[in-house]
């Protein structure tokens, strides 16, 4: 566990030995080349800092369960002047029955050793996140640390270190999660934090906590959607209309839903609840592979809203979806920015032209090949609205990992639409059946792929 910190000048000392060694200038000895780096006297002094620490306390490194800092030793810049100047150590005092876990705050001085300012205490077994933020608005950050009590229940504390104590600005119970954001991009930081209700009432809520006279205050609450099972993540992202809003994606019984939450003059507001059925019903969708995302790259979060594609057979419900995009603005009000078909597991998606009927498109997959590396979907027209006739392909798209995926891209009629170390992406478009108003070229710019984003129910802050 202690060597986490030098973990990274290792791997770059040795990197960067490997690749001296191996330009053809630089010829060293195997025990030069495998040598250790020296690592700088204030890492040391650092590390034997911590270890007098933790000799005194009786403790051990703590674990830090979610987000991005879950590191037991983090290298921090909290005042903002571009120098890591500031240690944080993340320990648990397995002697202490009461408040056993630690977070020890050490900063660098003029002659560069580490010395300990601050050191925090909280209750449970481990910590469940942390982050750094500007609550305060003047310039440094503090920090922000979710305590884990169980399962299910948190402490969330802030604290300002800029004194000589460290000042606790919060001290919160929730049972769900947070986000940190600036929704009234006044400059300062805001916390926004997530409640289930457990009295039966069905109250869950979003609670508002800004930095006022000194503290952060909880100024006001909006309702979240009745029923919910979970935050299953929450995002923060622009609207239609220029808003800054926080999208938070709520697990229900069949689905999910998302409510949009904005800051008002009057507080925080859920603009997407509908009061009547106290669910965000214009959000709602079963189909759940998918989540919010700018998906046109134009600055606005979009929300998917899937339909299923008519069915091959009729006798049987499709699994084909097509998914309407849709924007919303500071009053709820949404509206279809774009329409795409995804192909979650090849990890592709089609951008549709306007001018498609999609009552008169189906989709089904073909992975007939897929022991030989080669997987597809195949997109059917009907010419009649009736649908009398048999459905006619009109275009395949096929995702090819074998040995054999650039010989077998060339097949004929087939055209790249995209290739990297590990796929090769191709279509075969058969214009006699539907003049979809696409040619080979203009179908590659309407592909994409998918990345790794917030569809990925990543939790934000647990």
């Amino acid at each position: 566990m202690k060597h986490r910190l030098l973990r990274g000048l290792l791997l770059g000392a040795l990197a960067a030995a490997l690749a001296a060694g191996l330009s053809g200038c630089v010829f060293e000895t195997v025990d030069k080349l495998y040598a250790l780096p020296v690592l700088p006297q204030e890492y040391k002094d650092l590390q034997a800092t911590i270890e007098t620490t933790m000799n005194e306390l009786g403790a051990e490194y703590a674990t830090i369960n979610y987000g991005s800092n879950t590191s037991t030793i983090q290298l921090l810049d909290m005042d903002g002047d571009g120098e890591q100047e500031t240690a944080a150590v993340f320990l648990r005092v397995t002697s202490a029955e009461e408040r056993p876990m630690r977070v020890c705050l050490f900063r660098q001085g003029t002659d560069n050793t580490y010395r300990q300012i601050h050191m925090l205490s909280g209750e449970g077994n481990s910590i469940n996140s942390v982050a750094y933020e500007d609550l305060t608005g003047d310039g440094s950050r503090e920090i922000i640390v979710s305590w884990q009590l169980s399962g299910g229940v948190h402490i969330l504390s802030a604290y300002n270190l800029t004194g000589s104590e460290a000042d606790e600005l919060l001290s919160t119970a929730y049972n769900e999660t947070y986000i940190v954001t600036d929704l009234d991009e006044d400059g300062k930081q805001e916390i926004v934090v997530f409640q289930q209700d457990s009295t039966g009432e069905g109250y869950n809520r979003a609670e508002y906590y800004e930095y006022l006279d000194g503290v952060l205050t909880m100024s006001s609450a909006a309702p979240l959607t009745d029923g919910m099972r979970d935050v299953a993540n929450s995002k923060v992202g622009y609207l239609s209309d220029g808003r800054l809003g926080v999208y938070v994606a709520v697990e229900m019984e069949n689905g999910m839903i998302t409510d949009i939450l904005v800051r008002e003059d009057g507080g925080l507001v859920n603009v997407t609840r509908d009061v009547e059925t106290g669910a965000s019903l214009a959000t709602a969708r079963s189909y759940t592979e998918v989540g919010a995302t700018d998906i046109n790259n134009d600055g606005v979060l979009e929300i998917p809203r899937p339909q299923p594609l008519t069915p091959l057979d009729p006798e049987n419900p499709s699994s084909q979806y097509l998914i309407y995009w849709q924007q919303f603005d500071s009053r709820g009000t949404g509206s279809t920015s774009c329409i795409t078909y995804h192909a979650v597991s090849d990890s592709w998606y089609l951008v549709l032209p306007n001018g498609w009927d999609t009552g008169n498109i189906a989709a089904a997959r073909d992975d007939s090949l897929s022991s030989r590396g080669e997987r597809a979907v195949v997109f059917y027209y009907w010419p009649d609205q009736d649908k009398n006739d048999e459905p006619k392909k009109f275009l395949t798209i096929y995702r090819l990992t074998g040995n054999n995926r650039s010989a077998r891209s060339k097949l004929a009629g087939r055209t790249t639409l995209f290739s990297d170390s590990t796929a090769t992406y191709c279509a075969v478009l058969d214009e006699s059946v539907w003049d979809c108003g696409l040619n080979g070229d203009e179908l590659a710019q309407r592909f994409k792929l998918i990345m790794v984003e917030w569809a990925t129910t990543q939790r934000s802050a647990s």
